[in-house]
């Protein structure tokens, strides 16, 4: 079987799966902002305003949920059930569907992915469980710039399957959603569409 754009667009970048457009519901406001190379500061704000609150813990989670994705593809006997604990549906499915093409085609992953910076872009935290055809959650739409110089791919032979002249970044606008909310732990990527930069500001 061959494989699809985006799995080949998630292969070699080794995050952040093209796919669908993000939603982003919600008034806009000052953006929050945290560059960051894996470890997020705990900086936070006063709890004051709830969604200023929202936007600092969805912006601190985007470090945890690019390492997931990074360990996915690092680690070929990790369960793809690991997906659910930083992604819901629509991106669980694509990633799964990705993470295991890639598996499936015997590459293997070298290197990890770095984030750069996550900004903050929206807030909504409007809850409505009975909307049809879907729930309304707490979201807040995050844009992140990640490093994937240091990412490469190689087939079952040891061939690099990664374009010489791949950009050295992917720009993602994260669609976060909370189930759980206002539990802090309960932030999930929904959707997570992105395009390849020559740099964070491109």
């Amino acid at each position: 079987m061959q494989v699809t754009r985006t799995a080949v667009t998630a292969a070699v970048a080794g995050v952040l799966t093209v796919s669908g457009c993000s939603s982003s519901g919600g008034s806009s406001t000052a953006p929050t902002s945290t560059p960051t190379s894996g470890s997020s500061s705990s900086a936070a704000p006063s709890a004051t305003d709830p969604a200023d609150e929202a936007r600092a813990q969805a912006v601190e989670f985007v470090p945890t949920y690019v390492q997931t994705i990074d360990d996915l593809y690092l680690d070929p006997s990790r369960p793809l059930d690991d997906l659910y604990e930083v992604a819901v549906a629509p991106e669980a499915t694509n990633q799964a569907t990705a993470i295991g093409t890639f598996r499936s085609q015997g590459y293997r992953q070298v290197g990890r992915s770095q984030l750069v910076t996550a900004t903050a872009d929206s807030v909504d935290l409007t809850t409505d469980p009975a909307a049809s055809p879907s729930p309304t959650l707490p979201t807040v739409v995050v844009t992140a710039c990640v490093d994937v110089s240091q990412v490469q791919a190689t087939d079952a032979s040891g061939t690099s399957v990664v374009p010489a002249d791949r950009p050295r970044y992917l720009v993602a606008r994260l669609t976060l959603v909370n189930p759980d909310y206002p539990d802090a732990s309960g932030w999930r990527v929904s959707e997570a569409p992105n395009r390849q930069a020559q740099s964070c500001d491109g």
